[in-house]
C-alpha cells in the first residue's frame, strides 16, 4: 500500500464517522421533537379534563340538592307564602 491509499482509507473512515454522527444527531433531534409534541398534547388533554371537572364541581355546588342539604349552614329559611307576579296584565314600569 502506498501513502495515497492509506490517506484515502483514513479519510473514508473519518467521513463515515462524521456521517454517522450527523445521522445520530438527526435521529436524536427527531425523537426529542416527538417527545415534546406528545407532552404538549398530553398537557392540552389534561387541561381540557380539568376544565370539565371544574364545570362538574360547579354544577354540583349550584345544584338544588346541595343547596337544600346546606340550608342550615347557609342561614336560609323556608318560604311560607309564595307570591307569583303575572306579567301578562300590562306594563311593569311607567314612563315619566
Amino acid at each position: 500500500m502506498n501513502n495515497k491509499e492509506i490517506k484515502n482509507e483514513n479519510h473514508s473512515g473519518f467521513t463515515k464517522v462524521k456521517m454517522s454522527v450527523v445521522f445520530l444527531c438527526l435521529v436524536v433531534a427527531m425523537v426529542y421533537l416527538g417527545i415534546i409534541n406528545a407532552s404538549a398534547v398530553k398537557g392540552y388533554e389534561i387541561k381540557k379534563v380539568e376544565q370539565k371537572i371544574e364545570e362538574i364541581q360547579e354544577a354540583e355546588l349550584n345544584s338544588f340538592y346541595n343547596i337544600k342539604d346546606n340550608i342550615g349552614n347557609l342561614n336560609m329559611v323556608e318560604v311560607k307564602d309564595v307570591v307569583y307576579i303575572d306579567d301578562n296584565e300590562g306594563a311593569v314600569a311607567l314612563k315619566k
